[in-house]
């Protein structure tokens, strides 16, 4: 089949697959109940209706600043249902699929990029969030754009620096809806700083993306400063933080300056029980099965619907067999992108940052309490890896790379093991010298004790060897 014949078809395919994304989240918006399933969604309208009415947010909001923004430009235009705004997060979802086929065209070819965009059109979380008022679908898809334009940059060419100012600016927008966007700025800085794609460019490329996403920033950084108001930055960290043992954090005030110190200071005075609870919460970051879901919790769900009518009494998202189901999904989507990540890194130059993507995003959020919303941004990752998995065992080509890849994984394991052995052994050998054999034979100087009973040359420490016989018997044997 000629080249542009099946490119065409390609692209049939990829617009199909758009249609069948775009079509799963509309018809869930257009046919789920009205009103809000969780608390963080009354925030978020409450500030988007303050901002009309009185050009700023309310005072009690303290999250980032984008998603109201786009809520109230929604309430605007549209008028004040939620229809419009889920449309529009449907729209924006179906983009992050088009983000995901591009990586995957690029890094793993056509058929495994068909693969992961089906994926992403149909995984259900992803399709339940177009319905949800949470700024993820938006920081996604400003993350994952980022991700599109920077995998696809070729250093030195014409597009490299069009491309970093729309990874930077990305990254930008993201942190400014919600707290991956911060992951993301930090992936991103060092992606630059350690990636082997941008060595020899990476001041230029640092300067790139700094530059626009200061450009983006700076008018929220500026807004913070002349209010005196970090909340966002500082109290949100202060409330997620756990207090370790014997610390009373106290009721934040100002910024919440005093709660975060209170728990940070603790957390510093126990350095074990943090190291430990950072460990759990690194472990529950995977954990397939969603927990910690407040309105989980009929009778809080109930308190909120009587503050405000719009919450919903009956949410199926939160249900047991939902998050039953999600588990088996996820469960099944973790084990491929796990082969996945076994393979790509060896086979594939680049694919490395799909690995490290979600376990740096793992690793941030290990400090603080971690629920299933927070590794979100990750899921494209994982869909990518295992897309690519299953494009091998479609090719016929699954074990033997897979072997080829453990192999390569364990002779990489083995330098690395040397090098750790080269370190131990230096430091068995100081303490056995400084610690055991020194003192012993500064004692046996002292009181000029010979525990061997060697006869020694006149002048010297040297001990005396008996010789029997003169040969090469004699000489060969030195001891």
């Amino acid at each position: 089949m000629p080249p542009e014949v099946s490119r065409r078809w390609e692209w049939k395919w990829v617009l199909g697959l758009l249609a069948l994304a775009l079509a799963l989240r509309a018809g869930f918006v257009l046919f789920e109940q009205p009103g809000f399933y969780f608390e963080d969604s009354l925030d978020y309208d409450l500030a988007a209706r303050t901002l009309l009415q009185a050009g700023h947010f309310d005072a009690k909001y303290y999250r980032f600043p984008l998603y109201p923004v786009v809520m109230a430009a929604t309430y605007k235009v549209f008028g004040d249902g939620l229809t419009p705004l889920r449309i529009l997060q449907s729209l924006i979802g179906t983009g992050t699929c088009f983000f995901v086929w591009l990586v995957g065209r690029h890094l793993f070819g056509p058929r495994a990029a068909l693969l992961a965009l089906f994926g992403a059109a149909v995984f259900p979380v992803h399709v339940v969030l177009a319905g949800i008022e949470y700024p993820v679908v938006l920081g996604m898809f400003f993350l994952w754009a980022a991700f599109a334009a920077l995998v696809r940059t070729q250093p030195g060419g014409r597009s490299m620096f069009p491309a970093l100012i729309l990874a930077g600016g990305g990254v930008a927008l993201s942190a400014l809806l919600f707290e991956g966007g911060i992951v993301g700025a930090l992936f991103l800085l060092l992606w630059l700083l350690l990636g082997k794609r941008f060595r020899g460019a990476r001041l230029p490329a640092l300067a790139a993306a700094g530059l626009a996403a200061l450009v983006i920033l700076s008018p929220w950084i500026y807004e913070m400063k002349r209010n005196r108001d970090y909340r966002a930055l500082v109290l949100r960290p202060g409330i997620h933080l756990p207090s370790a043992p014997g610390v009373n954090p106290p009721v934040w005030a100002g910024s919440g300056e005093n709660l975060l110190s209170s728990k940070v200071s603790g957390l510093a005075r126990n350095p074990k029980w943090t190291l430990r609870h950072a460990w759990a919460e690194f472990l529950h970051f995977w954990n397939p099965y969603p927990d910690r879901i407040a309105a989980a919790d009929r009778r809080f769900r109930e308190h909120l619907h009587e503050k405000d009518p719009r919450m919903a009494l009956d949410n199926a998202l939160v249900g047991d067999q939902p998050r039953l189901l999600y588990a088996v999904v996820f469960s099944l989507l973790l084990l491929a992108a796990l082969a996945g990540a076994l393979m790509a890194p060896h086979a594939v130059p680049g694919s490395v940052f799909l690995v490290a993507w979600p376990v740096l995003l793992g690793v941030c959020y290990s400090p603080f309490f971690t629920q299933m919303r927070y590794r979100i941004p990750a899921d494209p990752a994982f869909i990518l890896l295992g897309a690519y998995a299953l494009d091998r065992a479609w090719g016929g080509t699954f074990w033997s790379e897979l072997r080829a890849s453990l192999k390569a994984l364990w002779e990489g394991w083995k330098r690395v093991a040397t090098k750790i052995a080269v370190v131990q052994t230096f430091i068995i050998l100081f303490l056995l010298f400084a610690v055991v054999l020194g003192p012993i034979a500064l004692l046996m100087k002292i009181f000029r004790k010979d525990p061997m009973h060697a006869p020694q040359a006149a002048g010297s420490f040297w001990a005396l060897r008996e010789r029997t016989r003169e040969g090469m018997q004699e000489c060969v044997k030195q001891f």
